[in-house]
């Protein structure tokens, strides 16, 4: 019996013993602390909402397609070392603990969240990612529905901080129509318009 049948089964014993008949009928679900090296085939637990997965020694997630309902998930104190292509479809997503992992892309990690805008609580602290200077902001400006990073509030500071550091363009869009400067119309050549040019003759 490979380890992934022996945590279905300890599910299904679970399941059994809280006097829970449908796996369906499960929304929530507590997996800490199992010495798990991977995630148990959960694709019978379509209505979880809550699942605990911390404190385990998962390396990656693989079975979570189906998971669609959910708004809590809790992985922190793991060994996973990238989350790119599995979590883009929790658009339900509220609270996302990840903390003390392996991951080791802040890029392709932010991109995984980016449809979870109802993500307003999020942890990332203690992975090799978060040593990066500009790490904070970063995610703030990409993860504008987040409140709470590493425990902390996200501050409006910090909000406008990383919006001029990442959004350099619009930055100076703003400051143009604030100073009531307008950009120059460059015409494409070949296609120039003939209104102009009677402005500018009648100007002459």
């Amino acid at each position: 019996m490979d380890m992934c049948e022996k945590e279905h089964r300890k599910i299904d014993v679970l399941r059994r013993n809280s006097g829970i008949k449908r796996a369906i009928d499960i929304t929530q679900l507590y997996l800490a602390n199992k010495k798990m090296v991977m995630i148990p085939n959960l694709s019978k637990f379509r209505m979880l909402r809550y699942l605990w997965l911390n404190n385990n020694m998962i390396t990656k997630i693989s079975t979570l397609s189906t998971s669609c309902c959910l708004t809590e998930l809790y992985l922190q104190n793991n060994k996973i070392t990238s989350i790119s292509g599995t979590l883009s479809h929790l658009s339900c997503l509220q609270v996302l603990l990840l903390h003390n992992n392996q991951l080791e892309s802040l890029e392709e990690s932010v991109a995984e969240l980016r449809r979870a805008q109802q993500l307003h609580t999020l942890s990332f602290f203690l992975n090799p990612f978060t040593e990066n200077p500009q790490y904070r902001n970063y995610v703030a400006h990409h993860l504008p529905s987040v409140l709470i990073l590493d425990r902390r509030e996200v501050k409006r500071e910090e909000k406008i901080s990383a919006f001029q550091m990442f959004s350099p363009g619009r930055n100076r869009v703003q400051h143009s129509v604030a100073f009531g400067r307008r950009a120059e119309f460059v015409p494409i050549a070949g296609n120039r318009d003939r209104s102009s040019e009677v402005q500018s003759s009648d100007s002459s």
